[in-house]
């Protein structure tokens, strides 16, 4: 396949058609046949070739016939020069992510049975991508404040989450509560438990913590913004490993779901109007006062619709309530 490249070697099959385009602008397919020595079927093969890389356009003369021309070298060059620089800045990318792996999969030794301390926030990074990238079926995941990546990284992650989603991979994330009132981590959750992922909140889940396929766990035992590092652990097969799964499996327990899908029973009028104004930050009392109800009554309907959302806030029922297109 011709790159872009190609046509400014002179040698080339494609690179001499273009030469001609430059010297001889505005020539009928013979003419470029015939300057070429190749049959007109050859050239045209080549001149369709330049026109796909923009290389080469088609005309019609003033007397209606056919003939082509090329398109500014230089152009095509800085355009070309931008192509690869930017390939350049992927390679740099990926080699550098690939490199925390390298250099922590050496660092530490991963037989089975240990636990590894990790001192480093690009270590554990490495870690939280390599074992998601490395998931035969499935990645279980706790997620809390302070995060240990930037939002590009997250990016990042979040489409390797999605990645390995559409390969067959099961994922169950436990997010804290906080993420409510973080709208692009809760974007991320909404649009991967749309895609099949299961998702779940816990007001303060103790860790950070990645477990995949039951076999490997890497573990944030402390993470401070005012700290540069993280302390954590690299655990495989172990007593500390099926620890971490069944801490894990019961913290999943107790977490309340983040669902995509409305619910099936309806709220009646009274209702929407009482979660509206909750939203809007209106007291118990300022609600009674505009639906004509007493606060008591208010009370007790607040009560039933924080339980029904699996709310533990007026702005988590507001949340769950929107999400679940009662609102």
């Amino acid at each position: 396949m011709t790159a872009l490249g190609d046509i400014f070697e002179p040698g080339s099959p494609d690179g001499r058609t273009y030469a001609v385009l430059v010297h001889h602008p505005r020539s009928s397919l013979s003419d470029i046949a015939s300057y070429l020595g190749v049959p007109a079927d050859v050239a045209e093969a080549s001149l369709k070739v330049l026109a796909d890389l923009d290389a080469a356009e088609y005309l019609i003369g003033s007397d209606g016939e056919p003939l082509w021309d090329a398109h500014a070298p230089e152009s095509l060059s800085e355009a070309e020069a931008r192509r690869r620089q930017q390939d350049i800045n992927h390679m740099h990318a990926a080699a550098s992510r690939l490199s925390e792996t390298f250099r922590s999969v050496r660092r530490s030794p991963r037989a089975n049975g240990s636990v590894v301390p990790v001192f480093e926030r690009l270590e554990m990074l490495a870690d939280f991508e390599e074992m998601q990238s490395a998931a035969r079926s499935s990645v279980k995941v706790i997620e809390r404040g302070p995060y240990l990546s930037d939002m590009e990284r997250e990016q990042q992650l979040f489409q390797l989450k999605r990645a390995r989603m559409g390969e067959g991979i099961r994922y169950q994330t436990l997010y804290q509560d906080t993420i409510y009132q973080d709208s692009e981590r809760l974007r991320h959750a909404l649009t991967t438990n749309a895609s099949g992922a299961q998702a779940r909140t816990l007001p303060e889940p103790p860790f950070k913590l990645i477990i995949s396929d039951d076999e490997r766990a890497s573990l944030v035992l402390h993470a401070d913004e005012r700290r540069p590092d993280p302390m954590g652990l690299r655990i495989t097969g172990s007593a500390a490993l099926r620890m971490a799964i069944k801490t894990f499996d019961v913290l999943w327990s107790l977490a309340a779901p983040i669902s995509v899908n409305p619910a099936a029973d309806e709220l009646d009028e009274k209702d929407k109007a009482i979660l509206t104004l909750m939203g809007l930050g209106a007291t118990d009392d300022t609600i009674a006062r505009r639906l004509g109800m007493s606060r008591r009554t208010v009370v007790r309907r607040t009560a039933r619709l924080l339980e029904r959302l699996g709310a533990s806030t007026r702005f988590q029922a507001g949340v769950q309530a929107t999400r679940r297109g009662w609102l």
